[in-house]
């Protein structure tokens, strides 16, 4: 079944260079019918080990997993056999541990599709808290040349409740394996008063936002 899918992916993203929208068609198609990403691969423990060799490291064990994502050792072995066998991962075996490798290309596009499930989880965090939040601004774990992962510009807002928006970013990195999340938050006074200024980073943002 990951094999099928994964050369679905491959076909919709590669064939035939696929027009310079390719990826904006095929997330277009992708938001109207998979919302949960974690659902596309049948079990959360395959989706959670994915996610720590994209975004966390390779080379690891199914031991170190095991003390990493917290599910069981049996479980982590299923699911490392099915992508073994699927051929997303390979596994080094030596006389001490065995080391899960994931290939190269697969790696790329499920690395775009976890992060567009990010991207969306995140977006739909701040349009839950759309009365504070002016504006929005994705950053560099996304692939934008921007020094922050996200920008939010934000009104009538107290620092308590920024706290609390920032903790909870800050969660939805975790359960994708991303340990720290650097947001910048920007009051809606400050991000006018510096792009007055000509400021760097304010303009740096927009600009980036505006290819």
């Amino acid at each position: 079944m990951i094999k099928i899918f994964v050369l679905y992916l491959v076909s919709l993203l590669y064939f035939p260079i696929l027009i310079t929208n390719g990826y904006r068609l095929f997330y277009f198609w992708l938001s109207f019918s998979f919302m949960n990403i974690e659902k596309l691969f049948g079990s959360k423990t395959k989706s959670d080990i994915l996610k720590y060799l994209i975004f966390r490291r390779q080379g690891v064990s199914m031991r170190a997993l095991e003390a990493e994502i917290g599910w069981t050792f049996p479980a982590i072995k299923k699911q490392v056999d099915a992508l073994d066998e699927a051929g997303i991962i390979t596994i080094d075996k030596d006389q001490n541990k065995w080391s899960i490798i994931m290939h190269e290309g697969v790696q790329k596009i499920l690395r775009d599709l976890f992060l567009f499930g990010l991207k969306n989880d995140i977006a739909t965090l701040l349009h839950e808290h759309e009365f504070i939040i002016k504006d929005h601004y994705f950053g560099k774990v996304f692939g934008y040349d921007i020094e922050t992962d996200i920008v939010i510009v934000y009104q009538n807002c107290e620092k308590e409740l920024l706290d609390v928006l920032k903790t909870q970013i800050s969660d939805i990195f975790r359960q994708y394996s991303i340990e720290m999340a650097y947001v910048t938050f920007l009051s809606a006074g400050e991000w006018q008063k510096r792009y007055q200024l000509a400021d760097r980073f304010v303009l740096s943002v927009l600009r980036v936002h505006s290819l």
